[in-house]
């Protein structure tokens, strides 16, 4: 792995091989970014519970209102 190193006074670019430990340390930051996108995905936001309790009393009064039209 490596990164890129700019000078921004001449502009001149230069790829600088990481050492083993920048490579930990990316390796790990990326584990835990993954980590938090699997609990993210998993874990539904606020707004998709609404939704689905709201399908939910939908669903419930259409049965309702059915069963006292019998």
């Amino acid at each position: 792995m490596h990164r890129t190193v700019v000078n921004v006074q001449t502009g001149e670019t230069t790829q600088v091989d990481l050492t083993a430990e920048e490579v930990a340390q990316a390796q790990a930051s990326h584990a835990a970014w993954a980590t938090a996108e699997a609990q993210r995905k998993v874990t539904p936001t606020l707004e998709e519970i609404i939704q689905s309790q709201a399908a939910t009393i939908n669903a419930l009064t259409a049965r309702i209102v059915a069963l006292e039209s019998k």
